[in-house]
């Protein structure tokens, strides 16, 4: 063989090995810098698999809830796939684990006098959480002070890598620095982000799945708190805000004595100090006593008798699932309760 054709079969072979030679896999982008505002979503584990990261998103800028038309109700767009991304970090079943947590935060540097977020569980679904107390200055800026390394810190948010999933999303790994969003909510003995901020909790759980947690995002500003709207997530990561807002639990609009809260659970117009669920009647007859009430559809009613008022005492004597819209008659037929010269009769709304 000659030398020239020997140094082509070389050439030839060498062709082959780059060919082969696996490529390099591409780094995710940065997600991209806080900006002025910036609301943040994060979760993460007490337990079990991936109790050792958070996952931290940036929803985008606070004005987009804050000035939201009025009743409007949106998912929050450009989030990326965040269920793949939960899924991978903490299981397929990350959406009805008690153990792994959600919670939204803020805050404004508002020229040195800072407006700061939190939010706030709701205990049921249909009723506004209790906002949360109005901060002093200094109160305002110790909080805003401990949520800004989260975002902006040294090991915060700011410059990490993003996600397979999502470009505004990253991992942290959990750790005693400010910049730790575990560590800033999960530490025992103080309030989240501080024991200034008198925040007991952001967060909510998983434990009823993921329809059944809703957040609650108040705004705490020299002004006062209001409360901006609420954050849903769905099973398959897609987040949804609402400024269509619920009466808070000791509300009561129409100062006629009943929580609004009690008045939608009844069915009742809380703006109706006239309308609120009570006994229209009770009255013995000669097959009974008539126990008279108003009833709504998907309420259960129960009537309950004590011949003393004393605590203790009430007994549950009957029970009305309703189906529509009616004056229902509960007729107690029982001798020994008609017997007796005095009794009373009350009935509880449940759903």
């Amino acid at each position: 063989m000659s030398a020239l054709s020997t140094r082509h079969a070389l050439y030839a072979l060498t062709s082959l090995v780059l060919a082969i030679a696996p490529a390099a896999r591409a780094v995710n982008p940065a997600v991209p810098d806080p900006v002025t505002g910036d609301v943040f979503l994060a979760f993460r584990a007490s337990d079990g698999q991936g109790a050792a990261t958070s996952y931290l998103v940036k929803l985008g800028v606070d004005t987009q809830f804050t000035l939201a038309a009025t009743n409007s109700s949106f998912d929050v767009a450009n989030l990326g796939d965040l269920g793949e991304d939960l899924k991978a970090t903490y299981g397929d079943e990350w959406n009805t684990r008690a153990d792994l947590f959600w919670g939204i935060f803020s805050f404004r540097p508002n020229n040195g006098n800072p407006i700061v977020y939190g939010s706030r569980e709701r205990t049921q679904l249909n009723v506004r959480s209790t906002a949360w107390a109005a901060l002093a200055s200094n109160a305002r800026t110790t909080t805003a002070n401990n949520i800004s390394p989260v975002i902006q810190g040294i090991g915060g948010y700011k410059s990490r890598l993003s996600t397979d999933n999502s470009l505004v999303a990253t991992f942290q790994t959990n750790s005693a620095d400010a910049s730790s969003y575990n560590k800033q909510v999960a530490t025992a003995g103080t309030s989240d982000f501080g024991s200034l901020s008198q925040w007991s909790s952001i967060e909510g759980s998983f434990a009823n799945g993921a329809s059944g947690t809703i957040l609650d995002l108040h705004r705490i500003a020299a002004s006062g708190v209001t409360t901006v709207g609420s954050f849903s997530i769905n099973s398959s990561g897609t987040v949804h805000f609402t400024n269509v807002v619920p009466s808070a639990p000791s509300s009561d609009t129409d100062g006629d004595g009943i929580t609004d809260d009690n008045e939608t659970l009844a069915g009742t117009n809380p703006n109706d100090a006239s309308d609120f669920f009570r006994l229209q009647s009770v009255a013995p007859a000669g097959d009974g006593v008539h126990v008279n009430f108003n009833v709504i559809s998907s309420r259960t009613y129960t009537v309950e008798y004590s011949q003393t008022l004393a605590t203790g005492s009430w007994q549950t004597v009957g029970t009305y699932a309703s189906t529509g819209v009616a004056l229902h008659t509960f007729l107690d037929t029982d001798v020994v309760r008609r017997a007796r010269p005095t009794g009373f009769y009350r009935v509880r709304v449940s759903q």
